[in-house]
């Protein structure tokens, strides 16, 4: 994939400050069309932002499928699986793309507590069939994720937090000068509201 630098740079900026919730009820966390403005969304899911941000950054405006599932099926037959500790750290101004698998975790009761199998003596569990799926670039995550509260889905958090999630991690694209291209923007951003 090829990503335009300022594109990247302005729909991270406009999602990550705009009142966005996080949603993944049937196509509410869904962008439609995918050409509709930072401004017209109200909701997205974790799949959800990152078709509509790479939709959006590419230089040929790239679709992906949404659901974070049908989307490493997508990435991975045309990229080759890397590994998350060494690559997401880095600060080579390249996109790359993280999965976490459906889990199967703790069947819990009403009261948060485990469940236990009468007939085996066992935890009971279940597949949590939600994957996730998130973007790396130089050292940070981009995202829609209900971490911190579902009233703000986007966010950038730094790439550690998403270590034990990481079953899966690829390169996209590279964005040259982005690094230097959101240091500016965050100036621009801090010197025009410091002048009355």
């Amino acid at each position: 994939m090829v990503f335009d630098t300022l594109a990247l740079v302005r729909v991270i900026r406009e999602l990550l400050a705009a009142p966005i919730r996080y949603d993944m009820t049937g196509l509410n966390g869904k962008v439609r069309p995918l050409t509709n403005d930072v401004g017209q969304i109200s909701a997205l899911d974790c799949s959800g932002f990152v078709q509509y941000v790479v939709y959006q950054a590419t230089t040929a405006n790239e679709r992906i499928p949404m659901g974070s599932r049908r989307q490493r099926s997508h990435v991975q037959d045309t990229t080759a699986h890397i590994d998350y500790p060494t690559f997401a750290p880095c600060h080579d101004d390249t996109v790359r793309i993280g999965f976490r698998d459906a889990v199967w975790v703790d069947d819990l009761d009403g009261n948060g507590q485990q469940q236990i199998d009468r007939a085996t003596g066992r935890v009971k569990r279940k597949r949590d069939p939600v994957g996730h799926v998130w973007l790396v670039i130089n050292g940070r995550t981009y995202e829609s994720t209900p971490r911190g509260g579902r009233s703000q889905g986007p966010k950038s958090l730094l790439w550690s937090a998403r270590t034990a999630d990481a079953n899966h991690f690829f390169q996209l694209g590279t964005c040259t000068g982005f690094g230097a291209a959101m240091a500016a923007a965050r100036l621009w951003t801090a010197l025009s509201e410091m002048v009355p």
